[in-house]
């Protein structure tokens, strides 16, 4: 047995041939791979000096002698300042919806494969679940991509869920059958409503409110891309098709799990402890993503594209919204012909009156509607305000305790200083410098 030569037992590849009736073996493709790998090492250690990796045979290869890689050496990053199909559709959310940078991210990846081909043909563009508490800028997030596809932020074929909680509700979704009352009406998911339109946008707002009916509606447009309206002919299959479109699913989920997170962590409001913001919207995540498998059955979780949780908003989040909310009133008061200036401490006196993390920024909203807008449309109703004045408005104290019995309490005063504007050719007398009518509103 010691002088037994051993031999390969697997038997070599038939010899194909060529032209000439040669034959072209394995040892020749090696060769010619080889021959083919040599200026590729040359370029790539004249550019870095990187050495250009070779196993013992110089390429790797399989049992039927075909080439079938090298091994990977050049790493491929994106260049700094590079721009994708998607980011002008990323800014304008980032400019609309503040405090919500990971929805926006989950958002743009849905979008960038839709782009670029990588997606099921058929199916929905995406399909997207938005949970998490509320007031925190779910439904506002569907408006501003409503404008950055549309330029039209009502763009949205809307389906309020909390309508369609009863059984016989879905016929208003897809026609009711002939012989039935309402047959005559169109369907909200019909042809017209749904196909013709890139991107288009359907919203079902509080989803889950509405009955399982409607829930397996939604299986099926997730699943197969396509319904049948229930009113249908031998010319008109009644087929609905959803390839086009953009699902997008809103939800208080585990609303009352997460209000018990938020009370005992109090985010970026009193809980200065250093990742305490992490640390609740985690938990916040657990808590939607328990909820929702309470509600929903396997396979509609299974067909959803992106779960997305809204993270409960911080401090510094609140005063961008703030400013946003101030911006809309500064144009309300630019089209009466007058401006409005506030300092740093009315934008603390009013985050500290709409600060709320249970509630969102919905506090902050009334908070600026009440002691703002509230006030100014009083002086302009009440002629004490003019075109071409400037209002200031600054915070001082009434000489009064708030209901802690320790606070002073303090109100928004408003400061009016006329300005010169001109009538005809002739300008208006400006009073003394520096002079001022002062106005006090207490609520």
């Amino acid at each position: 047995m010691a002088g037994k030569k051993i031999t390969d037992s697997k038997k070599k590849p038939p010899r194909a041939p060529d032209s000439e009736g040669q034959g072209i073996g394995e040892s020749d493709v090696q060769d010619e791979a080889l021959d083919n790998a040599e200026p590729l090492q040359m370029a790539a250690e004249a550019e870095g000096g990187a050495e250009f990796p070779q196993t013992d045979s110089g390429l790797s290869t399989n049992d039927s002698g075909i080439i079938t890689d090298y091994e990977a050496s050049i790493p491929i990053v994106i260049p700094p300042g590079a721009r994708s199909p998607v980011d002008d559709i990323i800014e304008v959310l980032h400019r609309e919806v503040i405090g919500q940078d990971r929805a926006i991210d989950a958002i743009a990846r849905a979008l960038l494969r839709s782009r670029e081909g990588f997606r099921t043909p058929g199916r929905p563009i995406s399909t997207m679940f938005f949970a998490g508490p509320t007031g925190v800028g779910k439904t506002e997030t569907v408006r501003a991509l409503a404008r950055a596809l549309h330029n039209d932020y009502r763009a949205i074929l809307k389906v309020d869920c909390s309508e369609y909680s009863e059984p016989h509700a879905i016929a208003r979704l897809i026609g009711a059958p002939p012989g039935y009352i309402g047959s005559d009406l169109p369907a909200i998911l019909s042809k017209e409503n749904v196909e013709g339109t890139v991107n288009r946008l359907i919203l079902f707002d509080e989803i889950e409110k509405a009955h399982f009916r409607l829930h397996n509606l939604l299986l099926q447009i997730m699943d197969e891309g396509h319904i049948t309206l229930a009113r249908r002919t031998k010319d008109d299959p009644g087929e609905v098709s959803f390839e086009d479109c953009i699902v997008v699913m809103t939800s208080n989920v585990g609303a009352s799990d997460i209000d018990k997170i938020l009370r005992q962590n109090r985010i970026g409001f009193r809980n200065a402890e250093m990742g305490a913001d992490l640390k609740t919207d985690q938990q916040i995540y657990v808590a939607a993503k328990e909820a929702l498998k309470n509600i929903f059955s396997p396979e509609f979780r299974n067909r959803l594209t992106e779960f997305i949780v809204f993270r409960a908003l911080d401090r510094p989040s609140l005063y961008k919204i703030l400013q946003k909310l101030l911006n809309i009133s500064a144009e309300r008061f630019a089209g009466l012909g007058f401006k409005l200036q506030l300092n740093d401490e009315v934008r603390d006196w009013l985050v500290d009156r709409g600060m709320d993390s249970e509630l969102g920024v919905r506090p902050l909203v009334r908070a600026v509607e009440k002691y703002i807008d509230t006030k100014v449309a009083e002086l302009h109703a009440y002629g004490l305000i003019h075109e071409g004045d400037l209002l200031e408005a600054r915070i001082e104290e009434t000489g009064e305790l708030a209901s802690d019995g320790i606070t002073p309490k303090s109100e928004i005063v408003f400061y009016r200083t006329p300005r010169s504007n001109e009538q005809g050719r002739r300008k208006r007398k400006l009073p003394a410098k520096n002079q001022r009518t002062e106005i006090i509103l207490r609520y």
